[in-house]
């Protein structure tokens, strides 16, 4: 064997290799623009979702102890709910519940845990506390305490609320203590109880198998879903790529068939192929699992799954297949070799694999927002079916979701079966395409630029968040989070040789419409807060604009009115409703196009909880635009609905009024934003005349 042509050959490969834009733009900036998009939205559903967590008040059943008002208030200041035995429906059946549990002995424990357990659920207790007769009694005269905590380890809500309690007892016996060294600083009795002043005992009503499930559970669908994406690769690759590679797909075309009957049997088959594979690849690695536990011998792994879990479990394999087949079959129908269309896969696999470790991530279990999440949902919902969780509402959400995505995909793939431009392109150059030929013309960006564009704005905000977030300086931190925005947005332009007047629609709006453009900014700010007080409230915390937003508070008015209602308009505007709106209309017509560009502007905001809020606004901006022709219109409705937000920094009294605004005013302020819509009924096609502003 001769090295020097081993190097060479070598040389020669990873040469043609580099050339390949697609093999470069894969590997290196593909992930540089999805994993911080994909974090930045999974970090804001799991804020929320944990967020939603702590604010819930969970019951717990609070027994014994003599007088425990000051400790029950310290517990109601950890926002739980404690309730007395009588006060619980099935109270005196828990107590002795736990009575039965704490006497039990060797194969019985698992029954009194079992039988604990469901009085727990049917009496929605997320935990109970048995504090002994002499319990306020013992700390008040600095002798250690003792108390019961029963929880459920393999329960989100009981985690959650264990944790509550330890804390609130911490807190309260920290006091306790504090006062009993000050009167006995040299007793060293009293020593003794400011190290450990109550004696907890932990009793868990799950058992061994059930917490071994617990850990098990989003292993499994994690599993689950990277062999439903594993399954589906190949033969969608083959289907459809591998076809057009080998000359049979006009074939196939010819046939007096049409495109979506060609599209759902080629669906069909992806399906059942990536289903069979899964259940496959399960069943193999099941009996693998059952021989090493066998191996290792009692006690080391010890878990038990039922067979209606097993056979839930399998069922979800139905919609994460089908979601995934009709990706699969969407994204090779680009590609024009079986090379490209595993290139064209990748970025499924970037996506789908951090959105499957979701049900790694501890305190995290399926509601409804996470039910919407594609991947995220299969996980949570095989976790919430293994440990027998009532989760009816989200999983049905989650799974009608996950078909509804999975139809989305399948009329993209017949919508791109239809296009001979796509079908019919070769892979070293550009084919044919009437509406590219338009835009190009028309000098404004093509689809791919603006999505690209948003891409890298959301990336270069992610790697600067940190540093606006923790910076004193707002001012600095305000024109950074902007120049992020308007940068990428000019050097896009300028690389691209764009008509600046017809992608920015630079043009004057009519003085007349003005006040309609003033008033429909204000009614949309008062309906939009009307919605987050009175149908999705916003989860309180502290995010990083809200730190960001204290050092703003420091500043001249003049300061932050420019902060607030001056340059973020404008830098927005001309991205949102600039950039992205004239790259979509050319081929989605002004509707689609308004919609989707509000949508992306609310993601930008990266606050996920608003996003209803500000896909309302959006909407309202871009039809302003669509019907006055100018991106002017869309500042100045910007610059009222962030000015009025900007009002209670000064004058309080404001801000009180729309924090208690009743839906009486929420009404007003509906009609009479359907008032400036009727307003604008007709689109202003004129250009700008001397009664006209800029």
């Amino acid at each position: 064997m001769r090295s020097r042509t081993v190097r060479l050959i070598a040389a020669k490969e990873l040469l043609d290799t580099v050339r390949d834009r697609r093999t470069l733009f894969v590997a290196f900036i593909l992930p540089l623009l999805l994993y911080p998009a994909l974090l930045i939205g999974m970090t804001q559903i799991l804020s929320a979702t944990r967020a939603n967590l702590e604010e819930k008040k969970q019951k717990i059943l609070i027994d014994g102890g003599g007088s425990l008002e000051e400790f029950t208030a310290a517990l109601r200041e950890e926002k739980l709910e404690p309730l007395r035995v009588d006060e619980v429906g099935r109270g005196e059946e828990v107590r002795a519940g736990i009575q039965a549990l704490a006497t039990a002995e060797g194969d019985e424990v698992d029954l009194a845990r079992g039988r604990l357990r469901q009085l727990l659920v049917e009496s929605k207790l997320a935990a109970a506390l048995i504090c002994a007769d002499d319990f306020a009694a013992a700390l008040d005269e600095g002798r250690r305490a003792n108390a019961e905590l029963v929880s459920n380890p393999t329960n989100e809500e009981s985690r959650a609320a264990h944790f509550k309690i330890v804390t609130a007892l911490n807190t309260f016996t920290d006091g306790k203590v504090k006062a009993m060294l000050e009167r006995h600083p040299d007793e060293k009795a009293r020593l003794l109880f400011a190290q450990k002043p109550v004696q907890l005992e932990l009793r868990e009503v799950a058992t061994k198998s059930q917490k071994g499930a617990y850990r098990f559970a989003p292993m499994l669908g994690m599993l689950i879903v990277i062999m439903a994406l594993t399954g589906a690769f190949y033969p969608a690759v083959d289907l459809v790529a591998g076809e057009k590679e080998r000359g049979t797909m006009e074939t196939l075309l010819v046939a007096p068939v049409t495109r979506r009957e060609i599209v759902l049997g080629k669906f069909m088959t992806v399906w059942v192929i990536a289903m069979v594979t899964a259940l496959l690849n399960l069943a193999i690695m099941a009996l693998t699992f059952s021989k090493l536990a066998g191996a290792a011998g009692t006690g080391k792994i010890e878990f038990s799954i039922s067979a209606g879990a097993v056979f839930a479990a399998t069922l979800i394999l139905i919609p994460t297949s089908a979601l995934f087949g009709a990706v699969a079959l969407a994204l090779s129908s680009f590609a024009t070799s079986y090379k490209e269309g595993q290139h064209y896969m990748t970025p499924l696999f970037l996506v789908a694999t951090p959105l499957a470790m979701v049900g790694l991530l501890p305190n995290v279990e399926l509601g409804y927002g996470l039910a919407l999440v594609p991947v995220a949902n299969v996980v949570l919902l095989v976790k919430a079916m293994l440990l027998g969780g009532e989760s009816f509402g989200p999983a049905l959400v989650g799974i009608v979701s996950t078909f509804v995505y999975a139809a989305i995909a399948l009329k993209v793939t017949v919508e791109i079966f239809r296009r001979e431009s796509v079908l019919f392109r070769s892979g070293a150059g550009q084919s044919y395409d009437p509406k590219s030929i338009k835009t190009a013309r028309m000098g404004v960006p093509p689809e791919k630029q603006a999505m690209l564009l948003f891409f890298s704005v959301i990336a270069l905000m992610f790697f600067m968040s940190r540093g606006v977030a923790s910076s004193t300086d707002a001012v600095l931190a305000f024109v950074l989070a902007q120049a992020a925005v308007i940068i990428p947005t000019f050097v896009f332009a300028k690389r691209l040789n764009l008509d600046l007047r017809e992608t920015f629609s630079l043009r004057g709006f009519r003085w007349q419409d003005a006040p309609a453009i003033v008033g429909a900014a204000v009614c949309t700010l008062v309906v939009v807060i009307g919605v987050h007080k009175y149908l999705l409230p916003v989860p309180s915390g502290n995010s990083g604009i809200a730190e960001v937003m204290k050092h703003v508070d420091r500043l001249p008015a003049v300061v932050m009115f420019v902060l607030i209602a001056v340059l973020p308009p404008i830098c927005e505007e001309l991205m949102c409703r600039g950039f992205l709106l004239s790259a979509f209309r050319p081929r989605r017509g002004n509707v689609r196009a308004v919609a989707i560009t509000a949508l992306l502007f609310a993601v930008l905001h990266l606050e996920f909880a608003r996003i209803p809020g500000t896909f309302m606004a959006g909407l309202m901006l871009g039809f302003v635009v669509i019907r006055t022709g100018s991106i002017f219109s869309s500042i100045l409705f910007h610059m009222v609905y962030n000015g009025t937000l900007f009002l209670p920094r000064i004058w309080p009294e404001i801000g009180h009024r729309l924090e208690a605004i009743s839906p009486l005013a929420i009404g007003v302020a509906a009609l009479g934003l359907a008032v400036a819509i009727w307003h604008f009924r007709h689109p202003r096609t004129t250009e700008p005349a001397s009664s006209e502003v800029v």
